[in-house]
């Protein structure tokens, strides 16, 4: 391992070497794999944040039960759950996915559950004097009004989902930019581990940037 750090120049002209197939491997391969993990983990992260955020701003006893376990779940390490659940599903895909859920999804419904406490009483008042529906209310009320809480909590999601995903592909995986790392680091080659942590990053960072313009429009419509 080199005692300093590769330069800039190094490091990005390294990158068209790991992009062909070579001893680590077509790193574009790896990288649309790792994309496909945190997409999938993502979603469903979201999924049940906005799931359980609403459920808990409707009904206090979902309120009382669930809110006090979540600064718990925030405060179990990362590594932890990651080496638990990669163990438990034998370093499977699902691994992975499940890994990543269960450290990100309490983060995203902190959020998702503050947006919904947002909603206006009155307005949920008037519903049930008209016995509006609970999937009309879900529609018309709640998703508009969490809506930018949502967006807020898919971009942040978008920032922690990879480093988690990469961190559980580290431990056990052959494909996904977590193996990139694990094998660059394994023969010594930092530059190539710069190189791959620079593509996996610009990627990463335009995902974020479009999940930002597609938030500012929605509150630009809202208005």
């Amino acid at each position: 391992m080199p005692a300093t750090l590769p330069g800039p120049a190094a490091v990005i002209g390294r990158i068209p070497l790991l992009l062909v197939p070579g001893p680590g491997g077509n790193l574009i391969t790896h990288l649309v794999q790792s994309l496909l993990r945190v997409l999938g983990a993502g979603i469903t992260a979201l999924m049940l944040a906005t799931v359980i955020g609403i459920v808990m701003a409707q009904h206090r006893s979902a309120e009382w039960a669930i809110s006090p376990w979540l600064p718990l779940a925030m405060t179990i390490p990362t590594l932890v759950v990651v080496l638990v659940t990669m163990v438990l599903f034998q370093f499977s895909e699902a691994a992975v996915i499940t890994a990543t859920v269960l450290v990100t999804t309490p983060y995203a419904t902190v959020t998702v559950w503050e947006g919904a406490r947002t909603v206006d009483s009155d307005i949920l008042a008037v519903a049930a004097t008209y016995d509006v529906n609970s999937w009309a209310i879900l529609r018309e009320i709640y998703i508009p009004a969490i809506a930018p809480a949502v967006l807020g909590s898919a971009r942040y999601l978008a920032s922690m989902v990879w480093k988690v995903v990469v961190l559980a592909e580290t431990f056990g995986m052959s494909v996904g930019m977590g193996a990139v790392f694990r094998f660059w680091y394994g023969q010594g080659d930092l530059e190539a581990v710069l190189a791959a942590l620079f593509v996996f990053v610009f990627v990463m960072i335009g995902i974020q940037a479009s999940i930002t313009q597609a938030k500012e429009r929605l509150l630009i419509w809202q208005r």
